[in-house]
This record gives structure tokens, sequence and C-alpha cells, in this order.
């Protein structure tokens, strides 16, 4: 689907959400992640070709792969979180949604030690050498 469409589908369940809202918040909640995921579904072809090329690039570039996959982790990790926090903001729950987002932020510096620690050494080699 064009981000067009995408859009159209989003404006309209948000417009039924709201109408489903007051006589039955659960199916407007079930109605909004079932939307969300469908875009997100929808998109996924795009998210891999991008992700390839992005691959390719930076292999080109003579990035190593082992920090293609620390990017790529991180940023399935950050949508992911979004993905979620927003969704459980939107059910009511503002306190869990913070924390998913907490514990997202760890999970991408988890995710990111093996670059620190890369980056810690190169330094560390300069500033020896120096």
């Amino acid at each position: 689907m064009e981000v067009f469409g995408l859009c159209i589908v989003g404006v309209l369940t948000a417009v039924m959400a709201l109408l489903l809202r007051r006589q039955s918040p659960q199916t407007a909640l079930l109605l909004s992640i079932g939307a969300g995921s469908l875009i997100i579904l929808s998109v996924l072809k795009n998210i891999l070709l991008t992700t390839d090329s992005i691959s390719r690039l930076l292999t080109a570039a003579g990035v190593s792969s082992d920090y293609i996959m620390i990017l790529f982790k991180v940023l399935g990790i950050c949508f992911l979180t979004e993905f979620t926090c927003d969704t459980v903001t939107e059910a009511g729950m503002l306190s869990l949604a913070t924390n998913i987002s907490f514990a997202g932020k760890v999970a991408v510096l988890t995710a990111a030690l093996p670059l620190f620690r890369d980056v810690i050494g190169a330094i560390s080699g300069m500033v020896a050498t120096s």
C-alpha cells in the first residue's frame, strides 16, 4: 500500500475508534492495534528492501558486519518500543508505557555495548600511541 493509502487507513481507523470509544473502549483499542499491525505489515517489504540497501552501502564502505547488525538491532528495538508505548498509552496506561520506554532504552544500551567497547578500545589505542 502506498503512503497515501496507509494514511487514509490511519485516519479512518482513528475516526472509527473515537466513535466506538464511548460504547466499547475495548473494541476501539483492538481496532487501533489491528490497524497499526496492518500498517506495519504492509510496509514490511519496504523495510526489508531498505535494510538490505543500507547493509550493502555500509559493507561497500568497509563497515564491519557486526556494526551493521548492531544498527539494525537497535532500530528494531526502537520501532517496536515506540509502537508498544503508543499502543499502551492509547489504552490509558501511561505509567506502563513509561516503563516500556525505559526498558527499550536499556535494551538499546545493551545491544550497543560491543560498539562502545570497540570505540573505547580505539580511543585507548590512539592515546597510548600519542
